[in-house]
């Protein structure tokens, strides 16, 4: 596919959740870049989430993937869903293991029960997790929780990553920096798209390419992150 070409479009978005209306007039999500959805409690984000993700179902406008029309029925949307790994708030299934938990999201590559079992170990001796492969997920905190719902991401190889509140700042920092630096350079090397939704800002993550601010159901204002690269050039010191 053609790095210009957005994976996905939404045009005159409509839709509705109880009491909440989310109305987009337009956003575009192209491959290999990392978007965050900033905004207070309540803006709309976890929406704006649900429909990038076809879950939650438009009642105006028009989602195009790859260009084509989903109002116009041009693509699946039972399809694309297979290509999409969304991590929401809380999805983890207690009565699991860790291990389990991963196994389940090899699927996606169709891998045999061998290879499938050999890379969900690897991602977890990866973060020296592998110690509670077998334990069951309800006995851990609520932070080794989200660690494996997260690490979901890179057995499921998906086309588009989505993170409601990842809760970066609740997890240990050698965590989250090794994290971070493997998401990204998987969303770049693989020309994945990657949408983050918090109320705080991730900039000090350096990962964030444009930013979507929201505010009661719209998007207010969209930002692009210039990231500032480390300065390599050796300092002279001043002798004295």
């Amino acid at each position: 596919m053609n790095e210009q070409t957005p994976l996905l479009q939404l045009d005159h978005i409509k839709a509705k959740k109880k009491d909440q209306v989310l109305e987009i007039y337009s956003a575009t999500l192209f491959p290999g870049l990392v978007y965050q959805i900033q905004g207070p409690n309540g803006s709309g984000k976890t929406m704006l989430l649900d429909v990038f993700a076809h879950t939650l179902p438009v009642r105006e406008g028009t989602i195009y993937f790859e260009g084509k029309s989903g109002a116009k029925k041009q693509y699946s949307a039972k399809i694309v869903k297979q290509q999409i790994c969304y991590i929401a708030q809380d999805t983890a299934n207690y009565k699991k293991t860790p291990l389990a938990t991963l196994l389940d999201a090899a699927k996606a590559q169709k891998l045999s029960s061998a290879q499938s079992y050999r890379a969900a170990m690897g991602v977890l001796e990866e973060y020296g997790l592998q110690s509670i492969a077998n334990r069951k997920m309800l006995d851990l905190s609520s932070g080794t929780r989200k660690k494996i719902e997260l690490l979901k991401v890179f057995l499921q190889k998906p086309r588009l990553i989505i993170l409601d509140d990842p809760g970066f700042e609740s997890l240990d920092d050698h965590f989250v920096q090794n994290y971070v630096k493997m998401l990204k350079k998987d969303v770049k090397q693989e020309n994945r798209t990657l949408v983050i939704a918090s109320a705080q800002s991730l900039l000090r993550y350096r990962l964030i390419d444009i930013t979507l601010n929201m505010n009661k159901g719209h998007i207010i204002r969209v930002e692009k992150t210039y990231q500032r690269k480390p300065d390599t050039r050796k300092k002279s010191v001043k002798k004295s």
